[in-house]
Formats: structure tokens, sequence, C-alpha cells
């Protein structure tokens, strides 16, 4: 068999495992492994701690910038990948704030949709459930977070 029939059976039997687009935030996304959510925590913060629990290991740093506002970020690596991220924004004042919760509100839209939005007295939800896991944005006058979870394991 030469090397281009080769390639064009290659290039045109299917993909047999598809994953779908998952958000990236600062270059960190669900699933990825552990070395890279290291490297990339090492790149992004000014200082950044880990715990481990049972089978669960914690990567969080208080000292990130997302999007361009100051935030802080928890990873939960479960067998060597990131489980969930968690985005808690430290917002500054002005239009800054009301701008990046919109444009996050649109980017996680992109990817899966409208949502539920829920609504109590100071606290907005908008929350998704996918096969893939559930994603939660969340915010009021003074608080901000992200939450991305993993659903069924691969």
């Amino acid at each position: 068999m030469t090397l281009a029939v080769f390639l064009l059976a290659a290039l045109l039997s299917p993909v047999e495992h598809y994953t779908p687009p998952r958000p990236s935030f600062v270059g960190i996304h669900i699933a990825m492994p552990e070395d890279s959510a290291f490297l990339i925590m090492r790149r992004i913060a000014v200082r950044y701690d880990t715990l481990s629990l049972d089978s669960l290991l914690l990567l969080e740093s208080d000292s990130v910038q997302v999007f361009g506002q100051p935030a802080y970020i928890q990873l939960q690596l479960l067998h060597h990948r990131v489980h969930t991220i968690v985005i808690n924004w430290h917002p500054l004042g002005g239009t800054g704030y009301v701008g990046l919760r919109d444009v996050l509100q649109s980017y996680l839209e992109r990817y899966f949709g409208r949502g539920v939005i829920m609504s109590d007295e100071t606290l907005t939800y908008h929350r998704w459930e996918t096969e893939d896991g559930t994603s939660e944005l969340s915010h009021s006058d003074k608080y901000f977070r992200i939450f991305v979870r993993l659903g069924k394991p691969r």
C-alpha cells in the first residue's frame, strides 16, 4: 500500500471519538490534562496553591486576569484531568463589569444555547445542563461567577 492510499483512507474514515467544543478561559478548559493546567496556571498567575483531597486536587489562584478583570480561579482536577473550573471575578466599577457580564453570557450561550435564567432579589443565574456537564453563570451588582463542570466521563 502506498503512502498516498494510506493518507486518503485516513482522511475519508470517520472520526471515532468526537469531543464537542468546550469553552476555554485563559486557555484552560474542561478535560485538560493536569500538567497542561499547571503550565497555564504558572503562566497566568502571580501566585497559586494546591490542595490534595482524597482523589481530588485543587489548584487555586486569586491573582489572575480573565478577560481583563481581576479574578480568583479554582481548578478541580480528578484522575489527572480538569474536572471543574470556578472563576470568581472581583469586578472593578464602571462599565467594564457590565460589559464583561454580557460578553461572558453570550460566550457561554454560543456553546450551550440559551439555558435557564432564574432570578431572586439580587442574584441572577444562567444555567445550562448538557450531557457534557453543568455550567452556570451567576451575577449580581457586586458578584460575578462562572462554574463549568464536566459531565459524564468518556
